[in-house]
Parts: C-alpha cells; structure tokens; sequence
C-alpha cells in the first residue's frame, strides 16, 4: 500500500488536539509538513508529530510545493476558499474541517474546482461516527421505529471554546470569521438531521437571539425547525447550562438518549439508550461496545481510503454545502419572520454574500437579530 503524504494547514487547537493524533494512528499516511502563519502553533503540531523545523512553513503555497497527496484544512471558514483553489490547481486532494465556507457560492466555487480537477473533497462530519448517532441511524433503517417523523436534537449546554491564544481567542464570536454563532459552530447538528432522515431538508423556521453575551454580534441561542420531505427535525441549542439528549419518534416507535447528568453528548458518558416500539422496550448502551475507538481516526481512515479509490467520502463537501445552507436558511427564517425554503437559489443574497445578504432582505422589525443588531444587522435595519 502506496504511504500518502499529507499535510495540515492550521495548527489550532482541533489540529492540536484531535487531526494530529488521528492522523498519527491513520494506517498508509505519514503527515510531511504544517503551515500556519503563527510560528508557536506550527511549532506545537511540529514537535508532536515530530516532524523538523524545515517542515513548517508561513505560507500553504510552500507546503503544496513541498510536494503533498492531500491537506487537512482546519483555518477559519472565511479564509477557506483560496486556499482550495490552489489546492485544486495544484492537483492536491482536501479534507475540510467544518464548516466549508461562510457563503454558498465560496462553498460552490471551491466544489467546482476540485470537481473540474478531479480531486476528493471531503468534510469532517465526525459526529456521523459517534456510536450512538451510527447505531440510531441503523434502527431507523431497519424500521424499528416505523416512518421517521421527529428528530429532537437537544444542544442547551454547548461549551463557548476559545480560539488559540496565539491566534484570536474569539474569532467564532465574528460574523464575518465565522459566519455566524452558536448554530454554526455546532453545524453539526443540521448534519444529523440530514444523516437520520436519509434526505435533505426542504426549509427552516427558527428563532435566533443573543441572550447572554451582550456586545457580541453573533447569536448564543437557537430554536430552529427543519422540514423534510417525510418529518421534522426540531434544533434546540445555547451557549448555556441547559439539557441536552436526542429523541426519535416514528410511527411505529420512539428512540431516547440521555447523557450523564442530562449534559450535552457527545462530550460526555452516555447514560441511556432506550428504544420503544411495538414489540416492548430495549435499553443498550452502544458506545461501550467500541471504547477506544475516536471518531477522527474513523474520518482520516475513511479520506485516505477515498483518495487511494477514487471514491467519494463518506462526508463529501456537497454535503457541507448542504449543512452550511442549513444554518444560513435558518438566519434568514429568524431574520425574516417566515420560512426560508432550501435549497436557496443562485440569485438569493444569502447563497451569494452569507450573513451580509440579510442586510438586502425585508427583515421582521420585532426579529430579535435586528434588536439585538446581531449577524450583521444593525439594530435600525428594516
């Protein structure tokens, strides 16, 4: 088996703490090089994957020089475009964090040239991994629960995490870096309910608000409905100390899991997974049955497996377009007052400018993003 050469462009603190480890334990894939314009982060990812000064680089263009088969693109969003494009021309395969842009037509353009270069372009949807979510998913499948029709996906006690020090601690209290709060950080979430249902979502209805972080521009909190073509999904999510937990309700059954403490998984030890249908009661508990096994490891396994075949990912970004119009659906519904329809059209100045697009739509004069002059809006804008 041929050892891909990989590198990483971003030494934060999820390459730090999660894409260096991985890919250390990644059969066939020996990372070459870093790049971040922040020599002390370099340093850090360099010294533990042990790798020579002369393996660091400022710029991502001398890394893609250097020569390399793939990237693990973990910068912030807003900077992500260029940097595939140069991938693209370079006839470098990407792995991207998530999510895959701020705005839809960066995340179309970025699609387009990896396409036209025949190139794998890949998410990092770890959470489609977690044992619990995986072993959800195949009782659905299986029809144990009936005709899907609910998705509870319970977020209320996110953690804020910083960025890294060396870099800008709160750069995901940004707009513009970021392209949005909460919701978007945890852009996940609009991924399962993809990944439960098996089809993508149709609209978005949802509230936003920032109710505890005065002076940021960005929302802490989010209650968004997501429609589908057979059922619901419901996102609630706050930066906050409230529950969290998954449901599933099908026709024929309904699905619960609970987390130590009633906290919000995954980061925390499962306490309960209980299936009720037709035929009685079933509690498990799924994610003993593979203790030891990291969710990342399973991501980077799976990238190298796509390059090597030249197939796609299990997460291509097609996939991360489809989350991240999620999250934007759902601004804009909350901006709005209304429903916002998905896909958003070519023409939509959401798909075209992300967060700056709301700025050209008819905003609901009581929506409390303009109150609270929240995700680009001023408090006067109408």
């Amino acid at each position: 088996m041929k050892t891909l050469r990989a590198g990483i462009i971003g030494c934060g603190n999820i390459t730090l703490n999660a894409h260096a480890p991985a890919l250390q334990r990644t059969s066939g894939v020996q990372v070459v090089g870093v790049s971040d314009p922040v020599e002390p982060r370099r340093a850090r990812v360099q010294e533990l994957l042990g790798l020579p000064p002369e393996t660091g680089f400022a710029d991502y263009g001398d890394l893609l020089a250097a020569g390399v088969d793939y990237v693990v693109l973990t910068v912030p969003q807003s900077f992500r475009r260029p940097i595939v494009e140069e991938c693209a021309r370079a006839g470098v395969h990407v792995l991207s964090e998530k999510p895959v842009a701020t705005v839809p037509a960066d995340a179309e353009a970025m699609i387009t040239a990896m396409r036209a270069a025949n190139l794998r372009f890949g998410m990092v949807h770890n959470y489609v991994y977690y044992p619990e979510y995986v072993q959800a998913r195949a009782l659905v499948e299986a029809g144990a629960l009936g005709r899907l029709r609910h998705v509870l996906l319970n977020f209320m006690g996110m953690p804020d995490h910083p960025g890294a020090a060396e870099y800008r601690p709160a750069w995901r209290h940004d707009p513009l870096e970021a392209g949005g709060g909460v919701l978007m950080d945890m852009v996940h979430v609009v991924y399962l309910a993809e990944f439960f249902f098996g089809s993508p979502i149709r609209f978005a209805s949802a509230l936003v608000d920032n109710v505890d972080h005065p002076g940021d521009q960005v929302e802490d909190f989010t209650l968004a409905q997501y429609g589908f073509d057979q059922g619901y999904a419901t996102v609630q999510m706050w930066w906050g100390e409230g529950p969290g937990g998954l449901e599933l309700s099908g026709t024929d059954g309904r699905l619960v899991l609970t987390y130590q403490n009633y906290d919000t998984g995954p980061f925390t030890t499962l306490a309960s997974f209980t299936l009720v249908n037709r035929q009685g009661r079933l509690d498990d508990l799924p994610r003993a049955k593979t203790s030891g096994v990291h969710n990342f490891d399973q991501v980077h396994a799976d990238f190298a497996a796509a390059v090597r075949e030249g197939r796609e990912p299990a997460a291509p970004a097609e996939a991360g377009l489809r989350a991240l119009e999620g999250v934007l659906a759902a601004y804009t519904s909350a901006a709005m007052g209304r429903v916002a329809p998905l896909p958003l059209g070519p023409d939509h100045p959401v798909h075209r400018l992300g967060l700056a697009g709301l700025k050209e739509l008819p905003v609901w004069p009581e929506s409390p993003v303009r109150r609270r002059g929240i995700l680009g809006l001023a408090p006067d804008q109408a």
